[in-house]
């Protein structure tokens, strides 16, 4: 409390955010009461809200330039009123303040794409005051964003290419240092184990101890019906293994959400994702595949990046070979186009050790 004290009575920053609004929004009134006054003392217009109910209500007559809230608060907690902020005001930058440490609670609010997340107590004013302006200036600069996972963890130029100063060093050198929060913060970010669209239906299945850097999967469906994927192993990246995870989940979403065109090719992707880990030093090459079913078509394509795999249909099967590995040039491996479909089948990775996968889609009209 002396240190919070002290600090308020001689803020370094500037003073010109005058004409900026900021929405706090605690049920710890004693906290809110102080971070208000730091930043009324920063320049800032303040907002107060003692819950996410309160803070909603708020919203439909003033919109600020940004919201920092808390995670556990009565009523409305925080993931609620991210997720409810996410669909209404999605072009509002928001700052999450918690005291909690679960990785799941972490990975819930940065599925929706918010930057920071600082924990309780803040005894490093100087984060939060940097926090405050990066994102208030990323969020002047790009106007128009929205705000999602890729944009927020790693900004891109128009190129594709990383921009170094935008990267959430502090963040990545914290799961650097800390294998455990890590891991459990990659387990908490994968994805629904079932996903259905039409006539179709994709599951997988991961086997794995509980003590190691996870097989990491993620998938999308596209517009036109496919259904796009990749499987990586974070254990192969070693100090930078959830940064690469990190990095390709941002990299995937993004190449998806940006590329129009119906028929985006496997290896446009992996040539995305490699310039990616060529131009961040958070990164290192690392073992993976990827995928892309045509349920119109009745077909996968495979591209193995360093991961051995095994298509499984009607009885009959086709072993991939693992390749190179992506970040080595996995752009030059053999992609196993246009494989049977019609009925589903399964995708099983071999020579893995200990830990097993399978994807299964499933043609539901058979």
């Amino acid at each position: 409390m002396h240190n919070f004290v002290s600090y308020m009575q001689t803020p370094d920053a500037d003073l010109g955010n005058a004409m900026q609004t900021i929405m706090l929004v605690d049920d710890d009134s004693v906290f809110r009461s102080m971070m208000a006054t730091y930043l009324r003392q920063l320049g800032y217009e303040v907002i107060e809200a003692e819950d996410g109910l309160e803070a909603l209500k708020t919203l439909r007559q003033h919109v600020p330039d940004l919201m920092i809230c808390d995670l556990n608060m009565p009523i409305m907690t925080g993931i609620e009123l991210v997720e409810e902020v996410s669909w209404q005001f999605p072009m509002l930058p928001m700052i999450v303040v918690s005291a909690t440490e679960d990785m799941a609670d972490v990975a819930k609010v940065l599925r929706f794409g918010i930057k920071d997340f600082l924990t309780k107590p803040i005894t490093r004013l100087e984060h939060f005051t940097s926090a405050i302006q990066s994102t208030l200036s990323e969020s002047h600069a790009n106007p128009s964003v929205v705000r999602d996972f890729s944009s927020q963890w790693f900004q891109l130029d128009h190129s594709g290419q990383i921009d170094q100063e935008k990267e959430l060093y502090w963040h990545l050198n914290h799961l650097k240092d800390n294998v455990v929060t890590s891991r459990d913060l990659l387990q908490a970010l994968q994805p629904e184990r079932d996903t259905q669209q039409g006539g179709w239906k994709c599951s997988y299945l991961v086997l794995q101890p509980s003590e190691m850097m996870p097989l990491v999967f993620d998938y999308a469906w596209l517009m036109d019906g496919r259904f796009a994927f990749y499987l990586l192993d974070s254990s192969d990246g070693g100090d930078n293994g959830v940064g690469s995870a990190l990095l390709v989940r941002a990299l995937f979403n993004d190449f998806l959400r940006t590329r129009k065109r119906c028929h985006s090719d496997l290896k446009d992707l992996a040539d995305a994702v490699e310039k990616g880990i060529s131009c961040t030093q958070c990164s290192a090459p690392i073992n993976a595949l990827f995928g892309i079913a045509d349920m119109v078509e009745g077909s996968i394509s495979i591209l193995p990046a360093g991961l051995k795999s095994r298509w499984t249909h009607a009885g009959s099967a086709q072993v991939i070979e693992k390749g190179i590995k992506l970040g080595e040039g996995c752009t030059g491996n053999f992609m196993t186009s246009d494989l049977p479909m019609k009925q589903g089948g399964e995708l099983v990775l071999s020579e893995i050790g200990v830990r097993s996968f399978k994807l299964m889609i499933t043609n539901l009209s058979y």
